[in-house]
């Protein structure tokens, strides 16, 4: 996180972890959120995160760095969220009660599905392992109806791209769990497959696997890029090691990314004349003297 670069106040209070997103526009709008002492400052304008005094009821907010980065073995059974106006069961339960207002998943799993699922408050590692254009490896392991072999045509549409919704997926790495490796098939006409994709579209492998023709029984995800779930048990969650922090953001395109493609966004609005012009006064002085060199 680059906290020099000037960013909206709605994304500086996010950054800050005060609150959810839909907490922090009824924050500002019951004139909780002040700017320089400033109750009107918009959500969409610019601050300064070195030099504004942004504060919540008169305390001051500062930028802090990501904290807690942590893999989930998720069960079945339970909606992949921290919070649901419905009284269903959510992954929160699981979790700390201190995470819940600024630790958020990852990506998603379906209620059925089970399996590793990253949870961070780094919003720039969460940006890049979900953005459709970084394409970081995920592995699935299926429990299909009856026997495949690993020449099966199924697989091998799976390995050129199924269409789905009129657009096809990218080629996934597929095949055959052999039998002695098989962790979710121990008896019965079943048999096990793993799946690599590197998108994230809505229940994709499970629309895959339907539109291939195989009758998919249970579907569990075993590693997210370099981070895999090992002999973490069933419902219980582990911190990840500085290295798979490190891996999976150089999976994901670099730790530079996100701060490159933000600051590219603010010369766009600049360039067209989107911002309001203190706005422009702070972009400029962050490019004179405070951008990286």
């Amino acid at each position: 996180m680059d906290t020099r670069l000037p960013r909206r106040l709605d994304k500086f209070l996010a950054d800050a972890r005060v609150a959810s997103r839909s907490r922090i526009e009824a924050l500002w709008r019951g004139g909780h959120v002040t700017v320089n002492g400033d109750p009107e400052h918009l959500l969409y304008h610019l601050v300064d995160p070195l030099r504004d005094d942004i504060r919540i009821d008169q305390e001051r907010l500062h930028l802090r760095p990501p904290e807690i980065y942590a893999l989930l073995h998720k069960p079945a059974g339970l909606l992949t969220a921290m919070r649901d106006p419905r009284p269903r069961q959510l992954i929160a339960s699981l979790l700390p009660d201190a995470w819940l207002a600024t630790v958020g998943p990852v990506g998603r799993l379906d209620r059925a599905t089970t399996g590793a699922l990253i949870l961070t408050d780094d919003g720039d590692l969460s940006y890049l392992l979900t953005h459709p254009d970084h394409h970081v490896w995920k592995r699935y392991l299926l429990t299909v109806r009856g026997h495949v072999a690993d020449d099966d045509p199924r697989l091998a549409a799976m390995r050129q791209g199924v269409v789905l919704k009129g657009e096809p997926t990218l080629p996934a790495r597929c095949g055959v769990v052999p039998e002695s490796h098989r962790e979710h098939v121990r008896y019965g006409p079943m048999c096990e497959l793993w799946v690599e994709i590197r998108e994230g579209r809505n229940r994709q492998v499970r629309k895959m696997a339907s539109k291939t023709g195989f009758k998919l029984r249970h579907l569990h995800r075993a590693r997210v890029g370099p981070v895999s779930l090992g002999d973490l048990e069933v419902g219980h969650h582990r911190p990840l090691t500085p290295e798979e922090v490190d891996a999976l953001y150089e999976d994901a395109g670099g730790r530079a990314l996100p701060a490159e493609r933000a600051l590219a966004a603010l010369l766009r609005r600049l360039e067209e004349g989107h911002l309001e012009p203190r706005g422009v006064q702070l972009v400029e002085r962050y490019l004179a003297e405070d951008a990286p060199t």
